[in-house]
């Protein structure tokens, strides 16, 4: 009876992960004038708890806690909540609630921080005014997915981005569906062609004060691909790409302003090769090049271009050191708005570390993956 007790306590007490990500780095920039700005940048640094629980079902509860570290010139203070949700899920369904990352990008780059392609890579926030990548990366969430033969996962959101001219208003200002083909990370040896499939249909309900009705809806298609290039389980290449049709508002013929920005007819590409070297089942040395090109449907002249090149080097476990080069560079009436152009050197340092008590579930919703890994 003893022994039946303790197993039956097992099983309805908590798993406990406490998980932390270390990302600083040195940032040399210089922008079109030739002027030079060096800072110390520990940005997306955070602290992730969660709770993962048996159910009296077949299903498991899971609540998860999140503090991050906000860009420097952001107006979000010293510390930003990116994560602040409960989920319930069994083996084919997944319901989430609460404040986490939204369905604004299908793939992950290798780049030193996910957000620095983002003006290329994820469907960006029309209520925002910029000055936060947070804006476009989080939000109060609303999910369900289902989960089709482990590899296909078809999820129906519905989000509250922030919006500064109504802060106090937390009705759904965003909806959508999206689909992916995920080989799991258990079969990532097998080395098959294609590991990632992706599309979405995100739409913004907004107060643009031309159009009514279904009209008001910025809408936004993404898709995504992942291949791989060489199918050796030490050697990887991989290819990712994920271009975005922002189908805008017509009545937007000029860019003076952020909101212009975003709500312009658009067509933005991103895609990154990848050479990752695994010694003894474990990531080594990582080397990437990405490119994204950005264009306006409407407004001749006006376009956009960013090159991004790094190489890290694991030194200890989940302990990375590396060097990332960005060039940015805006034509047209976005060059008035963002600056012309920009080169930006960083050397880096990045620690992860995750650690479980009670250790009860797979690793399917490690908190860890909640966030950009870069090599993996």
């Amino acid at each position: 009876m003893l022994v039946l007790a303790m197993i039956i306590q097992a099983q309805v007490s908590p798993e406990i992960e406490l998980a932390a990500k270390g990302v600083v780095s040195g940032n040399l920039t210089i922008d079109e004038a030739n002027t030079t700005s060096a800072v110390s940048d520990f940005s997306d640094s955070q602290i992730l708890l969660g709770f993962r629980q048996k159910l009296y079902n077949s299903w498991r509860g899971q609540l998860v806690f999140g503090a991050q570290f906000p860009d420097a010139e952001s107006d979000l203070g010293v510390i930003f909540f990116n994560h602040v949700f409960i989920q319930v899920e069994d083996q084919k369904n997944i319901i989430k609630l609460g404040r986490s990352a939204t369905q604004t990008i299908l793939n992950q780059f290798p780049t030193l921080r996910d957000d620095d392609a983002i003006q290329f890579n994820y469907s960006l926030n029309p209520f925002s005014n910029g000055t936060n990548t947070q804006d476009n990366q989080y939000g109060n969430v609303i999910e369900y997915t289902h989960i089709f033969r482990q590899r296909n996962w078809l999820t129906f959101h519905g989000e509250n981005f922030a919006d500064l001219s109504k802060p106090e208003n937390f009705n759904l200002n965003s909806f959508g569906v999206s689909y992916l083909y995920v080989v799991p990370e258990t079969q990532i040896w097998n080395r098959n062609v294609v590991q990632r499939v992706g599309i979405s249909y995100n739409n913004y309900i907004t107060d643009q004060p031309d159009y009514s009705g279904f009209d008001r809806l910025l809408k936004n298609v993404l898709a995504t691909i992942t291949l791989n290039v060489k199918p050796d389980p030490v050697h990887f290449i991989d290819i990712r790409i994920q271009g975005i049709y922002n189908f805008g508002f017509q009545v937007i013929d000029s860019i003076n302003s952020y909101s212009d920005y975003v709500e312009t007819p658009s067509v933005s590409t991103f895609g990154t090769i990848r050479y990752l070297y695994r010694k003894y089942e474990r990531p080594l040395i990582q080397v990437a090049a990405g490119f994204g090109y950005k264009s306006f449907n409407i407004i001749s002249g006006s376009e956009q271009l960013i090159v991004i090149a790094n190489v890290f080097y694991r030194i200890g476990e989940n302990f990375d050191v590396g060097f990332q080069y960005r060039y940015l560079k805006n034509n047209g009436q976005t060059g008035e708005l963002f600056g012309r152009e920009e080169h930006r050197f960083q050397l880096a340092l990045v620690y992860s570390i995750s650690k479980i008590f009670n250790n009860q579930f797979d690793d399917r919703n490690s908190i860890l993956n909640l966030e950009h890994n870069y090599i993996k």
